[in-house]
């Protein structure tokens, strides 16, 4: 209970305390650096912190603060000092943090140390082991080996009958892998789940990433069986194809791309070399749609190619992919 008398916060994601009791049993000096780090940091006092001593508790506050700047190559690092850590601070779930340690491993492709992470939360506390097995079922999918994960998905949803996130997690898996004709009955799964929703607020969330997750599907479906602009696999902007056609094409490279980093994360140095090439070849395409809209005066088409470049970067990012002489800033 809290000092008023009314029920406490649940503690928000990765804590085991709420912020009250974390002010009142923490000492001030602490507490008052974790809050700092969580709400009032700059972006540039961030980068030139020192943490090599820092604790796990400011190593938290940090990885959170680089995490609400989406840069998930820093945060992941101090996620893993924590993981590692051998003593236990009394304010942190750290089950909670492997599992977003897990997540963000998964997402840059390192599949195996996503295993580990998820292997240590379910250690550390064994109720979690379905929810643990519900991402070893997407990291199946993605690797590759979709029959052994979605047999692990059934079963997880088997355990969750009434949580729409997990199909969610599963067709969005079989969509990065490029697997498009398997998700509509997951789609029809995360339905049927929903109508069990209770939580206004989460069905509504719900709801909108099944509409997401379905348009999204069926776009690339769509792209995947369109001739590629100007009847060139390799072509971009300057094929005499109109920009509608050119984005698709580009898209749906984008969209194969993906697939294949998927399925195949870059590990050698030589894969990242041909990765980058590959990528940096579609950025290329898309700067060319984009001066071509640019000249064209076609504003819709100007922002559609500067966001095409950028998903182009973002999907190198995600995998840790340099691409040489194209300005992030």
């Amino acid at each position: 209970m809290s000092d008023a008398g009314e029920p406490a916060d649940d503690p928000p994601e990765g804590y085991t305390w709420d912020f009250a009791r974390q002010e009142r049993e923490l000492p001030e000096e602490e507490y008052r650096s974790h809050m700092h780090l969580l709400d009032e940091i700059e972006e540039e006092d961030l980068e030139a912190l020192d943490l090599s001593a820092a604790s796990d508790y400011i190593l938290w506050a940090a990885a959170q603060a680089f995490e609400e700047l989406d840069r998930y190559g820093e945060a992941i690092p101090l996620l893993q000092r924590i993981a590692a850590s051998a003593s236990r601070h009394p304010a942190l779930d750290y089950p909670g943090i492997l599992l977003l340690l897990g997540e963000r491993l998964k997402e840059r492709g390192d599949y195996d140390e996503a295993a580990k992470a998820l292997d240590a939360a379910e250690r550390l506390e064994p109720d979690l082991r379905e929810r643990c097995d519900e991402r070893r079922a997407e990291i199946l999918v993605l690797r590759g080996r979709a029959k052994e994960g979605v047999a692990l998905f059934l079963r997880a949803g088997r355990a969750f009958p009434d949580d729409p996130w997990v199909p969610l997690r599963a067709a969005w898996a079989l969509l990065a892998s490029g697997r498009y004709d398997d998700i509509p009955p997951w789609i029809e799964r995360c339905e049927k789940a929903l109508q069990d929703v209770t939580d206004e607020a989460e069905a509504r969330l719900a709801a909108d990433e099944i509409d997401r997750l379905r348009a999204e599907a069926g776009a690339r479906g769509a792209r995947r069986g369109r001739p590629a602009a100007g009847g060139d696999p390799g072509a971009g902007g300057g094929t005499g194809a109109g920009p509608e056609a050119v984005r698709d094409a580009i898209l749906a490279a984008l969209d194969e791309e993906e697939a294949r980093l998927t399925g195949s994360p870059p590990r050698s140095g030589e894969a990242r070399s041909r990765a980058a090439g590959r990528l940096a070849a579609l950025h290329a395409r898309a700067s060319r749609a984009w001066d071509d809209a640019v000249e064209a005066k076609r504003e819709d088409f100007i922002a559609a190619f500067d966001d095409l470049q950028w998903d182009v970067v973002g999907l190198a990012e995600r995998f840790g992919i340099e691409l040489p002489g194209i300005d992030e800033d």
